[in-house]
């Protein structure tokens, strides 16, 4: 079972990590909301900071940074987490 809330508190301050080249130091890995253009509900993407932001964007037409963590297993789980449907 994820502890959303755990993970919450796992997440880092953007501020904190250095862009060097197209990566960041320390690694960093974000969760990005995506609105779907045809119903505005939101759906969750990661990857590696700020590279996949700049792909979704490409892609999407645009991506908001919502998490950004230190482990990419935490950014996995938060977006696993953020799209499971709600029952």
């Amino acid at each position: 079972m994820i502890d959303l809330e755990d993970l919450i508190q796992r997440a880092i301050d953007p501020s904190s990590v250095k862009l060097e080249g197209t990566l960041t130091n320390p690694p960093s890995f974000g969760v990005y909301a995506i609105e779907n253009a045809d119903n505005g509900n939101m759906h969750y993407r990661f990857g590696s900071h700020p590279v996949r932001l700049h792909e979704l964007e490409d892609k999407f037409g645009g991506a908001e940074l919502e998490y950004l963590f230190l482990s990419r297993e935490d950014a996995a789980a938060m977006t696993a987490a953020l799209n499971k449907p709600e029952s």
